[in-house]
């Protein structure tokens, strides 16, 4: 067992390095070229900014638009897995009572390491969990150490909580766990 997990650190500190030296791509060219993300310039930002009766329409047509929730790709993947919802809330070591929280308030908005928990107990690939992620307003960022090591995981099917808190604490970041 210890040569695995020598193993697999061996792998994450060569994919760590990797994404590290990597350059970021962020909005730097917007933000050089002085745009807010909006198609507004920064010097426009001083007129009066009142949306017209065309940007409600577009705002309620992108809220009519919003898609699946959290609560709905939650429970759709564990009606798709054919579990129950116990032994999603043990594997993913929340409380039977944040879960039934989670259930009964479509409205609830759960902390992001619960959901990173959730993902896990569910097994989902990179992919998926990130699109859960995004659905509860989240994302795994690529200059977060923490945040590289639970994608890492992810990516190498590695679901264990403790394993990935094993990992976590060789590297002295914070464990994953839910504080709700």
């Amino acid at each position: 067992m210890e040569d695995s997990r020598r193993k697999q650190l061996e792998g994450l500190a060569a994919y760590l390095a990797e994404r590290e030296s990597a350059p970021e791509e962020s909005g730097e060219k917007e933000a050089a070229a002085g745009q807010a993300g909006n198609g507004r310039t920064a010097e426009g930002l001083t007129e009066k900014c009142e949306p017209d009766s065309r940007d409600l329409k577009n705002m309620e047509a992108l809220l009519r638009d919003l898609g699946e929730s959290f609560h709905g790709m939650l429970f759709r993947k564990i009606r798709e897995k054919g579990l129950k919802d116990s032994a999603v809330y043990k594997k993913a070591d929340i409380d039977r009572r944040l879960f039934s929280r989670i259930r009964t308030s479509p409205a609830y908005h759960p902390r992001k390491d619960t959901v990173l928990c959730l993902c896990l107990a569910l097994e989902l690939p990179i992919g998926e969990a990130e699109e859960m992620l995004g659905k509860a307003g989240y994302a795994l960022s690529g200059g977060s150490r923490r945040d590289l090591i639970i994608r890492y995981c992810i990516d190498h099917q590695i679901f264990s909580i403790d394993s990935i808190n094993w990992v976590l604490s060789e590297y002295d970041l914070p464990l994953l766990g839910y504080i709700d």
